[in-house]
């Protein structure tokens, strides 16, 4: 017999769960319940070590830095524009 499970997420995650279940007219239950049996498959499958958390943090100063070179990006090294050339 099913049982029930409650957690929070975020609204961005109940919309893309709710958008998807509306497009395809899946269930919302079977949409968890699938991704929680894919995820622990992979617990089971790939040794820990090699696990990389879908999460980053970092500090303000990192931030600024990231933020500075996404709106000043640096011109690209020659072998990187030999790289991307098209012969």
């Amino acid at each position: 017999m099913p049982v029930q499970i409650s957690a929070y997420i975020s609204d961005e995650t109940k919309e893309n769960l709710e958008r998807y279940s509306a497009v395809y007219g899946v269930k919302k239950g079977y949409l968890v319940e699938n991704a929680i049996n894919h995820y622990l498959q992979v617990l089971y499958e790939i040794p820990e070590e090699f696990m990389i958390s879908a999460n980053i943090s970092i500090d303000k100063a990192s931030y600024e830095k990231v933020i500075d070179l996404v709106n000043n990006p640096p011109k690209p090294s020659v072998a990187l524009a030999e790289l991307m050339r098209e012969d």
